[in-house]
């Protein structure tokens, strides 16, 4: 039986490999296997299977005229990746970020933040995982792994929060890592359709209630809130009589 692969050594293989780019070199300093190595990478597909890195190609700057700022626009739409828009392009990503549209410049701004929302309920789950690192190295090659699959962030928070809060897993069981998204997502997202629904339907059965309401009931309410009632004059003739 071949050794057992710490969590602590499968979670250094991706970050070491992105610093040595060698599967050979990332084995010999965590004392394992090139084959456990490559076994990994594959598994996290957090880096590419090639040993060697492909040299960066030399972006010229283009003439910037409306048809690149809609191509630009139109392919961050769908793709939401201001690099990839660069690469396919063949424009800087500086370039790109200049002539996005304000619509797509505030989802860049939302999606910052959803991975901000992210980063901080890791931490709040798991706790620090070091004096110089509030959350692992593993979790955030995740974070970004589990964006480029299709899994937006704010996506993989929600889908944390159901397995945790609604279903109620064991956090001590998850060795302090997100792994459980792919897997936990469907149900979550059943869970929010179903939630959305019955929220949706809460919402129309209000309406449909202040509708019936403001016709059977003769009381305006506006005349009860928020105004200050009228004090009631003392009749002299009344004190005599007492």
């Amino acid at each position: 039986m071949g050794k057992r692969i710490s969590e602590e050594t499968k979670n250094q293989i991706p970050i070491l490999y992105s610093q040595l780019h060698s599967q050979a070199k990332v084995a010999e300093k965590l004392q394992i296997s090139v084959s456990t190595v490559r076994k990994y990478l594959n598994l996290y597909e957090a880096t590419p299977t090639k040993e060697q890195p492909k040299s960066p190609e030399k972006v010229q700057s283009p003439e910037i005229n409306q048809d690149l700022i809609n191509q630009i626009n139109t392919l961050y739409s769908q793709c939401r990746n201001m690099s990839q828009v660069g690469r396919e392009l063949n424009i800087s990503t500086s370039i790109v970020k200049k002539h996005l549209t304000e619509e797509n410049l505030n989802y860049k701004k939302k999606e910052l933040e959803d991975r901000d929302a992210l980063w901080y309920y890791i931490y709040r789950l798991f706790g620090q995982y070091s004096e110089d690192k509030p959350v692992s190295d593993w979790n955030i090659v995740q974070m970004q792994k589990f964006k480029r699959q299709g899994i937006p962030y704010r996506g993989q928070l929600l889908t944390l929060k159901y397995f945790y809060e609604v279903e109620k897993h064991d956090i001590e069981r998850s060795n302090g890592s997100i792994g459980i998204i792919p897997w936990a997502i469907k149900r979550a997202e059943s869970y929010y359709r179903e939630l959305a629904k019955r929220t949706d339907e809460m919402e129309k059965a209000i309406e449909r209630q202040l509708e019936q309401d403001r016709i059977e009931i003769k009381y305006n309410p506006s005349n009860y809130i928020g105004k200050k009632r009228k004090k009631r004059l003392i009749d002299i003739n009344e004190l005599e009589e007492e």
